[in-house]
């Protein structure tokens, strides 16, 4: 904001306030965009803040989360939470909610199989796959179980070279 137009914005505010201190409309732009970007910082904090569907970045707190959707309620509960995510294609879509759902560490972890010399656990086999794929499907008509399967493998492969999904090193 230019020197002259936060001057202008400060006198604006008061020369446009009713007696009983709301704002007479329309708002001048200089107030009206302030109060814009306060509150689009607002939902960016409280985004940022907001805490993911699921907390896995263990192994253990997956399992913790199998044994939670052994429960229909808590399945179907996943499954809208990921019908809600979204993304501007089937792609953006696998990669979002993978990326809400598990750290690229955990993701490292994966394949889609569960097979390779690697020692990696199969996703394909666990009941968070199952809701990633019923929600996605139900969010997007056009995903198919093939679509979603080829988007979370690829995602998964690479993980490793992803932010927090560094390769195993082992250090004495």
């Amino acid at each position: 904001m230019h020197h002259d137009d936060a001057y202008m914005s400060r006198h604006l505010d008061d020369s446009f306030r009713l007696g009983n201190g709301r704002w007479a409309l329309p708002l001048p732009p200089a107030v009206f965009q302030k109060k814009v970007l306060n509150l689009l910082m607002e939902l960016r904090d409280q985004h940022k803040r907001a805490q993911p569907i699921s907390s896995a970045v263990h192994v253990e707190d997956l399992e913790r989360e199998e044994e939670r959707l052994c429960n229909p309620k808590a399945f179907e509960a996943l499954v809208l939470q990921i019908a809600r995510i979204g993304g501007k294609n089937n792609k953006d879509c696998v990669h979002k909610v993978l990326d809400r759902l598990f750290t690229n560490a955990l993701m490292a972890k994966f394949n889609m199989k569960g097979k390779g010399n690697q020692g990696k656990r199969s996703l394909e086999k666990t009941k968070v796959y199952g809701a990633i794929k019923d929600g996605i499907m139900t969010g997007d008509e056009a995903a198919t179980e093939d679509i979603i399967r080829i988007h979370a493998a690829e995602h998964l492969k690479h993980a490793p070279q992803r932010s927090g999904g560094h390769k195993a090193i082992t250090q004495d």
